[in-house]
């Protein structure tokens, strides 16, 4: 029953946030487009951000073992919680577009640098060991954060076609999906506030 009510009030808070960036970005197309209606793509962009919500958030995972890019060494998911700390994931792909992961690597770079709730950034990638140190070099504002190699994240959101963010609670509970995206990064830096207000 406990488990409903959370679930419930989950549900809730994602779809208010919905509707705020919503309102957020309808008040921008007005102001930019005067007196034209809002594009369908803006509308999809919504519906798919509150739909990954939906379908990913509050879901357990199963502690796994990712490996660490730093030494090299195999570690548990669950060992990288300090304390009752989030972790904050970027999760990309070798199979989504590579401009698509450094706008999703560098913005959550920015983010947690201009951000004050502590919150540990890692990002996940699923890439063969030899393309991920290759990835790793090409983009070097990663290495100041923890770079794990986890092939597969048992979740809904894993089938999408582009990078997505989540937090992960000590109890290996996903919450926060959301998918950065280059042309609405306005979209994101509501997220971001929203984030920062929870976790803080």
């Amino acid at each position: 029953m406990k488990r409903h009510i959370y679930w419930i009030i989950s549900c809730v808070i994602l779809l208010m946030f919905n509707v705020v960036l919503l309102a957020e970005r309808t008040n921008e197309v007005v102001s930019e487009n005067a007196g034209s209606v809002i594009g369908e793509s803006v509308i999809d962009s919504y519906q798919s951000s509150f739909i990954d919500l939906l379908e990913n958030d509050g879901l357990p995972i199963q502690d796994m073992g990712i490996l660490d890019m730093a030494d090299n060494s195999v570690k548990a998911l669950s060992e990288l919680f300090v304390d009752d700390s989030v972790l904050f994931v970027c999760r990309v792909s070798q199979f989504q577009c590579q401009d698509c992961a450094s706008y999703a690597l560098e913005k959550a770079i920015e983010l947690v640098e201009n951000d004050s709730t502590g919150m540990k950034l890692l990002f996940f990638c699923d890439y063969e060991y030899r393309s991920l140190k290759i990835f790793v070099d090409e983009h070097p504002c990663t290495k100041s954060y923890g770079v794990y190699q986890a092939s597969f994240i048992d979740l809904p959101i894993e089938s999408r076609t582009y990078p997505y963010y989540f937090t992960l609670s000590k109890d290996m509970v996903v919450h926060d999906v959301f998918a950065p995206n280059a042309v609405s990064s306005v979209k994101t830096g509501i997220y971001w506030n929203f984030l920062s207000k929870k976790w803080r």
